[in-house]
Parts: C-alpha cells; structure tokens; sequence
C-alpha cells in the first residue's frame, strides 16, 4: 500500500467511519482492552490507518506540549483526534495507539513494520510543509527536536541496549523510523548534537 495516496485519498474517509462524530474527537478510553472501533476499518487498511492516526495524534499532543501559545490555531485548523481516557479526557501516550491492535491480533505488526519508513517520510514532510503553509510560528526543526526528546516519545537507546528485546518492538520501530527520517531532513541538526 502506497501509504501517501493512502493519507492524501483515504485516510479522512476511514476516520469518519472510525469516529462519526465529529462533536466528539476523543477515541481510546479502552483501547488497550479492544481497540473500540477498529473493526470498521477494512483489515486490509488497518495498518495504514493506525500509523495515520498515530502520528496526527503524536502531532496534536506535541502541540499542546511543547506549543501551547500556538495550540488553539492549530486546533482550529485541524481538529485531530484526541486519544485519551477518563471524564478529564486525559491524554494517553500514542504509542498504544500502535502496540495494542499488534497485541490484540488485530493487525499484524510486519503489515505496521513495512510501512514505517515511508509513513515517517511523509510524516515529516507534512507535518514541515504544515507549518510552513499555515503556522510560519513554529519552526519545524524545533519541533521535531522537542517531540524527539519528549518522554513519552522518546526511547532512549539504553533501554533497548538493557532489553534487546525490544528491538523489534513496533513503538521502538516507529520511534527509530521517526528519528531517521528527522535526521535526514536536518542535518544540521545532526551536527549540533555532535
């Protein structure tokens, strides 16, 4: 599957069927007991679909993070979905929104796996282009460095050097896959940390 014309022709219409609603952005109050709702999306698509939702909502959360001031434009033009729990909506770390559908045999983590570099590719590219067009604020390269280094992001190396385990965990996978991708649209980046 060609994860951009995905995004670009598909992804919209799969989450309206996913969250009719759209008075209420909020999905995962029991996610990691059964993935409420996944069974609309056609399994052939579930992959796709996760890894799409993962990241506006890696991106809508990052916001309301690390940009506060620039939140309520971005909400605006937006409206991601919010993954969360509890009558306070609390926001819940993203990266079930990938490893509890693999746990549950709802879609096979090699079907995530293969389209990791490609979704990380387009993820920063339309996340950079976003902000370029439509919030000039915010610098990109800024905020992939704070959502890199965020902690509910972030997997640091060591972890993964103490379980090897892990390794071939799918949220270690999409935060390798992620790293990569922001590390070759800013090299200059690179440099600094160097």
């Amino acid at each position: 599957m060609n994860i951009r014309d995905y995004y670009l022709n598909q992804f919209r219409a799969n989450l309206a069927i996913f969250m009719p609603d759209t008075r209420v952005p909020y999905f995962g109050h029991s996610w990691q007991h059964d993935c409420l709702g996944l069974d609309k999306i056609p399994s052939e698509r579930r992959a796709a679909f996760l890894i799409c939702i993962y990241f506006t909502v890696l991106v809508d959360q990052a916001m309301h993070a690390h940009f506060r001031s620039h939140y309520s434009a971005f909400e605006s033009l937006t409206r991601y979905p919010k993954y969360c729990h509890g009558l306070g909506q609390f926001q819940k770390n993203p990266r079930g929104i990938l490893l509890h559908p693999v746990e549950q045999g709802l879609v096979p983590q090699a079907n995530l796996a293969d389209l990791l570099d490609s979704s990380m590719k387009l993820f920063v590219k339309e996340v950079s282009d976003f902000f370029q067009n439509h919030l000039s604020a915010i610098n990109p390269e800024e905020f992939f460095d704070k959502l890199l280094y965020d902690s509910d992001v972030q997997i640091p190396l060591l972890v993964v050097i103490a379980q090897p385990e892990l390794k071939d965990d799918i949220v270690v996978k999409a935060y390798n896959a992620l790293h990569e991708e922001v590390e070759k649209n800013y090299p200059k980046r690179r440099q600094q940390e160097n």
